[in-house]
């Protein structure tokens, strides 16, 4: 109690901070009081009732919005005629070169230059009977299947399960459709998953399939899917820095049972290729050390490894389970070994110095 009472004795202005001291307040205090209050009660009822009926414009599509490319856009290009489904309308088709792409792509132009982008034609689908229901064009010319290929293989959801052609890989995903064919990469996406838009990507499917001119798949896919027998959703394609390394270019590569990658890339020449391979050695040493035949990563516990085949370069790397990785290596490499190299394909640098190192060495 004396401890409690000295406390009170040390308040300067105010003994008891609980207990006011105005007898009364005035009138206008207490008008100006209710309407603070009303006018409190007024904003809080108007929040509640926008938030129920939202402004139609903030969810309008503005299908024009997008379609402002570079001059000549009434150029259709490869892009077929005659898109538009029963009920819908064709927008104008618009073109983006590397100058302008970031107008259509901003953010994401660098991942389509890195797979040899160079043009994108636009066009929307638009629904006569709901301005809201529409479907978005993208075609990508790529310069190359195998860049296609890539450029689709990043982009595809983990689940997807692509359907293969010859000339091809496609599969729709919910609102979307995604395809290649030749040097070129679709995407189709709606603005929402229902049997009008599912029917508009599937007619899109069937005219670009058909329209569109094509080229045989490119050697990895053909390599694994039809060498090997793999799913091609497993199957990714990487033009340049594949697994972050500078030196490694057009490498193909599956994914294992155990989440491992098996890949291949084209050495230049069999004599070239145990250098190269070295090279993917020495860039899994970064992250680990030699343990056996194997480099052991040393923060996942996986392993890794390369080898020459032939004028190829196979290997693996993130595998749990060594052995069933060295035989999908294996069998990989019995496919390689006799196989002629890809059409264009040329040696890496690392490849051609060591293939002269080799051949000053037999002299």
């Amino acid at each position: 109690m004396a401890s409690r009472a000295s406390n009170k004795a040390d308040r300067i202005f105010v003994q008891d901070g609980r207990r006011h001291y105005r007898r009364r307040f005035s009138a206008s205090e207490t008008r100006a009081g209710i309407v603070i209050l009303l006018a409190l009660a007024l904003v809080v009822s108007w929040v509640a009732w926008k938030g129920a009926h939202p402004d139609p414009s903030l969810f309008m599509l503005d299908v024009n919005l997008a379609q402002k490319g570079s001059a000549g856009a009434a150029d259709r290009g490869p892009v077929p005629a005659g898109l538009a489904a029963a009920g819908w309308s064709e927008g104008e088709v618009s073109r983006f070169d590397n100058d302008n792409l970031y107008v259509k792509i901003n953010g994401r132009e660098g991942f389509y230059k890195s797979f040899g982008f160079e043009l994108l034609y636009f066009m929307s689908i638009v629904s006569d009977e709901n301005p809201q229901r529409a479907v978005d064009i993208e075609l990508y010319d790529l310069g190359t299947p195998a860049n296609a290929v890539g450029c689709y293989s990043g982009e595809r959801s983990p689940g997807a399960k692509p359907e293969a052609t010859e000339t091809g890989l496609w599969h729709i995903d919910r609102n979307a459709l995604y395809l290649t064919k030749g040097r070129y990469y679709l995407r189709g996406i709606g603005s929402e998953e229902s049997p009008e838009v599912l029917a508009q990507l599937s007619l899109l499917r069937d005219r670009f399939e058909s329209e569109l001119p094509g080229e045989p798949l490119p050697w990895g896919l053909t390599l694994f899917v039809a060498g090997l027998g793999m799913d091609p959703g497993v199957i990714a394609y990487a033009p340049e820095n594949a697994f972050s390394f500078g030196f490694a270019k057009d490498v193909y590569s599956a994914t294992l049972e155990d989440e491992a990658d098996l890949f291949v890339t084209p050495a230049g020449s069999e004599s070239a290729a145990p250098a190269m391979a070295e090279q993917y050695r020495d860039g899994f040493r970064l992250y680990g050390e030699d343990d056996g035949d194997f480099i052991r990563d040393r923060y996942r516990s996986t392993f890794a490894t390369a080898a020459g085949a032939g004028p190829w370069v196979v290997g693996f790397r993130g595998a749990t389970d060594t052995d069933a990785a060295m035989r999908a290596m294996n069998a990989l490499a019995d496919v390689v070994r006799n196989m002629p190299l890809p059409e264009g394909s040329t040696p890496p640098a690392a490849a051609e110095a060591a293939e002269e190192s080799y051949e000053d060495n037999e002299h």
